[in-house]
């Protein structure tokens, strides 16, 4: 699967009790293994470099131990940098 420039999908996903963001990922790039593979690198769990990820608008660290709940937006966004 891949997205052009100017592509916007949209999940839902229900949230599993007591879930960090860590293994949403994990889970959702089981299901959908093209969508994890542009996202996510499952050997180091971790965000691939070019992509950045908000929760609730806010940024999330790399770590990925933010616990999110049922309701939460999760918004992956491309890296962008410039002047």
């Amino acid at each position: 699967m891949a997205f052009g420039k100017n592509s916007k999908v949209t999940l839902t996903e229900c949230i599993k009790e007591a879930e960090d963001l860590k293994v949403f990922l994990r889970r959702i790039s089981e299901i959908y293994p093209s969508f994890g593979a542009m996202i996510y690198n499952a050997n180091d769990e971790m965000f691939y470099e070019s992509v950045v990820v908000f929760v609730n608008d806010r940024p999330v660290p790399k770590d990925l131990k933010l616990k999110i709940k049922n309701g939460d937006t999760i918004i992956f966004t491309p890296y962008y940098s410039g002047g």
